[in-house]
């Protein structure tokens, strides 16, 4: 299944979606804080295929976290849809201002993290798809003119 990567900076909360969505077959990587969270996202060769990450943490917040991943270059990186967790109101326009695509309020509902995880692993799909037909469109357009 999918690589989900939790974010936040109260371990019951990493653990408890954890445990959610591990039962769905999901695999988990947890991170406590956005440094973490963006230097394995950085660093590792599989990235996670959706990122679940708390607004308010201690450090790098979950703002400027989106924020990084939305301008990385790489579009394995940049693509990484992300939904918020917060507790305020006030942080949904913040999050999706900053490239979030979806948010959850706290507390966290375990049938609506689900049903949210799933539609948006179906519009990752669909967008990766997409990206793969342009690269391969691309690649017989520069095979044609090499050609002439």
């Amino acid at each position: 299944m999918a690589l989900v990567m939790i974010v936040d900076d109260e371990k019951y909360v990493r653990e408890s979606l954890g445990k959610i969505l591990a039962k769905e077959g999901h695999e988990i990587e947890l991170a406590a804080t956005g440094d973490d969270a963006l230097k394995s996202i950085l660093e590792n060769e599989r990235k996670p295929d959706v990122l679940l990450l708390d607004v308010k943490m201690p450090g790098l917040d979950g703002i400027e976290v989106c924020r990084r991943i939305r301008s990385n270059a790489d579009i394995t990186i940049k693509n990484i849809p992300i939904i918020m967790i917060t507790a305020y109101v006030q942080e949904k326009d913040m999050s999706l201002s900053a490239g979030a695509d979806d948010f959850l309020n706290k507390p966290i509902d375990s049938i609506d993290v689900s049903m949210r995880i799933k539609c948006i692993l179906k519009i990752k799909n669909l967008t990766d798809e997409l990206e793969r037909t342009k690269a391969y469109l691309e690649e017989l357009r520069n095979a044609r003119k090499g050609a002439h």
